[in-house]
């Protein structure tokens, strides 16, 4: 057949190309963002910058008493985020069990720890731990509290996780003899992990960010730091740095959470 009558023939004709929409929801969300984040530095960081009272954060003493807050930031949350992902692990597979008992007491501390504020559970760990005889450091009141409520949210993430694999390949390990526990650890968990990725960083994040939250129990975090600053230079400098402080704790959070997220494309770029 010549090459004329293969351009003539319908089924062989590419399809025309379309252009693409201009204006999407995509774009305008985008717009938007941008747009906004565009006048809270106009109105906000640039006169802040320009007129604020800075001379405060040119003392060393300054950092030092922020890197103390912060320094109780990361102790809490790195302890939060290992207890609460083997909890939450664990959590999932019991929910996942076929041990009826197992699955519903699983999914009830679940539900009812995702029902409650993370405010108001570090808030009861701190009161009633001690009237029942445990005694702890206060960043370990914290530290139970953030984790009470983040393993029920981790758990959740990994039971979708592991049922958005396919149960074929559940079929073919069962069939091959393998035991529910070696499923589940080489076959299924490497999978949905990838998956995870996104869903388990940016819990990650709000657990880091929920760490101020330890302020209410009067731990020194890095939130705390902050206000005893501002308040400490408005009594004695009488020279108020309020809006110069929360703009510089922002920056810190800011930097850590932006942090995670790089870690957690390059993870998903490697997966």
């Amino acid at each position: 057949m010549s090459s004329t009558a293969l351009s003539a023939d319908p089924e062989t004709q590419l399809p025309a190309l379309h252009r693409a929409p201009v204006f999407t929801f995509a774009r305008m969300f985008n717009a938007a963002g941008w747009l906004i984040l565009g006048l809270l530095v106009y109105f906000l960081i640039i006169p802040a910058v320009r007129f604020g009272n800075w001379s405060p954060f040119g003392a060393l003493s300054t950092w030092q008493f922020l890197w103390v807050g912060l320094q109780v930031t990361l102790f809490v949350a790195v302890f939060s985020v290992v207890i609460s992902t083997i909890v939450g692990f664990v959590l999932a597979l019991g929910r996942l069990s076929n041990n009826k008992l197992i699955s519903r007491l699983s999914a009830g501390y679940i539900e009812l720890m995702r029902a409650l504020p993370s405010y108001l559970i570090i808030f009861y760990v701190f009161i009633v731990f001690p009237k029942i005889g445990i005694k702890l450091p206060s960043p370990w009141f914290a530290i139970i509290g953030l984790s009470l409520y983040t393993s029920a949210v981790m758990a959740e993430i990994f039971r979708a996780g592991i049922l958005s694999v396919e149960k074929g390949q559940l079929e073919a390990a069962y069939a091959l003899g393998l035991k529910p526990f070696d499923t589940v650890i080489n076959i299924i968990l490497p999978q949905a992990l990838r998956r995870m990725v996104p869903s388990i960083v940016s819990q990650l994040i709000t657990l880091v960010k929920d760490t101020s939250l330890a302020s209410i129990i009067a731990l020194q975090e890095l939130t705390a730091a902050g206000r005893q600053l501002y308040e400490y230079y408005g009594q004695t400098a009488g020279k108020p740095i309020v809006l110069e402080t929360l703009f510089v704790i922002a920056s810190i959070y800011f930097v850590i959470c932006y942090i995670l997220a790089l870690i957690s494309n390059r993870l998903e770029i490697k997966g």
